[in-house]
């Protein structure tokens, strides 16, 4: 039996042996000439499982060498590990790089503001640092790397698996990237260069911002500021000039009164100044606004108006709401809504007539919180003429406002006299009751349920708003 089972084995086993001889002398004939190309020096045991060098890196403050190791790879089945440990700037040994995994996203990751990058790579460490060293360049390099094999960058080495044909090409790459990431680096001239120099939007931001917030006094950060207001993104103008403070003041000046600017930087610097911004200054860049249909600057503006009670504000907003239509109507009711000026009624019990509904609400609601009696019949007139349910609903809520501000009123007793139309009383009834005019033109409009109930003979319900004739309202 051991003479029929042995040759096979013995076949087998010299298979097996032929095999792995012939891979590992197909893997030290890359290695070879990926260290010829590399140019890296030192001699090596031609059966070495692992071979090490040291490259020279270009003159600096100290002398430093790349520690360059080829090692056979368990993670593939005939493959290399490549490690390059990297002499970097302090804080490197805390950075680390690799490959993302959508499953296993971390809190504590660092996004550059490079999507395609940020989309690819996790990325922890110092900010400043991190920030520093990902310029486009590396962004780039790293990029291609991803694309050939799994890279890592952990405890200050570079770390990156390939199959054996891959060496010679990939090597060079990985020197080079380990070659930028080991250059004597100065923190904050490589976060100001990045923040005035990197073609991604997001990444000047991000640099921009991690310079105010880690080194705010330094000259770079003050030069990057005052570059980064004539940045091509409107966000990062604004964001710079904010940053800026007092200096930053007459540059949102000239952006809140700039033709040229985009409508989202002019609101923004309005909205930032508002508060220092005298009524006249408003004004013009209300109507700079209007004129050339900037319409989230006009809103910030009609906003800020709405803050005030002065008389031209209030006269200002009526304009508005009446020369204007749409969204900046709706805009000019909600700021005379908030200036709380009994001025502003009158323009309000105009807009109640307006098609647009949304403006119709908008006066509806205004009107609750600076009405007086005298909106009340106007407000009825409304909720009767045109059928929308919500309209009719915020009437009533608007009616029952305006009474709640009368001396000595009580939930219930608001009345409509039958002398003039539009003027109010008390109901000398008990509280809850709602004494109305004989004449049919000065009757508040109840809810279905409440005049269903009103033509149901018999008593009213306890609770209910009782309808009374005009001789029982005290005019």
């Amino acid at each position: 039996m051991l003479e029929v089972l042995l040759p096979p084995v013995l076949a087998s086993a010299a298979l097996f042996f032929w095999i792995w001889q012939y891979r590992r002398q197909s893997r030290l004939r890359h290695w070879r000439r990926a260290v010829a190309l590399c140019n890296l020096q030192g001699e090596q045991e031609p059966d070495a499982v692992a071979w090490r060098f040291k490259l020279p890196l270009p003159p600096g403050p100290t002398r430093a060498w790349l520690e360059v190791r080829l090692e056979s790879s368990t993670s593939l089945e005939s493959g290399t590990t490549i490690v390059v440990v990297i002499p970097g700037p302090p804080g490197f040994f805390k950075v680390k790089i690799r490959r993302e995994q959508p499953q296993l996203r971390e809190m504590s990751e660092i996004e550059i503001g490079d999507a395609a990058f940020d989309t690819l790579f996790f990325i922890e460490g110092p900010a400043p640092l991190v920030f520093a060293l990902l310029d486009a360049e590396m962004r780039s390099l790293l990029l291609r790397v991803n694309v050939e094999c799994r890279l890592e960058i952990s405890i200050g080495a570079l770390w990156a698996d390939v199959s054996d044909p891959q060496v010679p090409g990939l090597l060079p790459l990985l020197l080079e990237v380990a070659g930028r990431l080991a250059r004597p680096l100065n923190v904050v001239q490589g976060l100001a260069r990045n923040a005035r120099e990197d073609p991604e939007e997001g990444v000047r931001l991000r640099n921009l911002l991690c310079l105010v917030r880690e080194f705010p006094r330094t000259l770079e950060t003050l030069e990057a500021l005052r570059n980064a207001c004539s940045d091509p993104n409107p966000e990062i103008r604004l964001r710079a000039a904010q940053e800026r403070g007092d200096a930053g003041r007459a540059v949102l000046l000239k952006f809140a009164g700039d033709p040229l600017e985009v409508d989202s930087v002019s609101a923004g610097a309005v909205s930032l100044l508002k508060r220092d911004l005298s009524f006249d200054l408003m004004k013009t860049f209300l109507e700079q606004a209007l004129r050339r249909r900037r319409f989230q600057t006009a809103r910030i503006c009609l906003e800020a108006l709405g803050q005030s009670r002065d008389a031209a504000a209030v006269d200002l907003l009526a304009k508005v709401l009446a020369r204007e239509q749409g969204e900046l109507a709706d805009a000019a009711a909600e700021a005379l809504e908030k200036t709380g000026s009994p001025a502003a009624e009158a323009p309000l019990i105009r807009a109640l007539e307006r098609e647009r509904p949304e403006t119709r609400m908008a006066a509806v609601k205004a009107l609750g919180r600076v009405g007086s009696p005298a909106a009340v019949l106007p407000l009825k007139d409304a909720a009767e003429r045109f059928p929308d349910r919500e309209l009719r609903r915020a009437t009533r809520q608007a009616i029952a406002e305006i009474q709640a501000r009368l001396p000595g009123a009580t939930p219930g007793q608001l009345s409509l006299t039958g002398a003039e139309e539009g003027q109010l009383s008390f109901a000398e009834a008990e509280a809850g009751q709602l004494s109305l005019a004989a004449d049919p033109g000065g009757q508040v409009s109840l809810s279905e349920d409440e005049e269903e109930m009103a033509r149901k003979p018999g008593p009213a319900p306890a609770g209910s708003a009782g309808i009374l004739p005009a001789s029982n309202s005290k005019k």
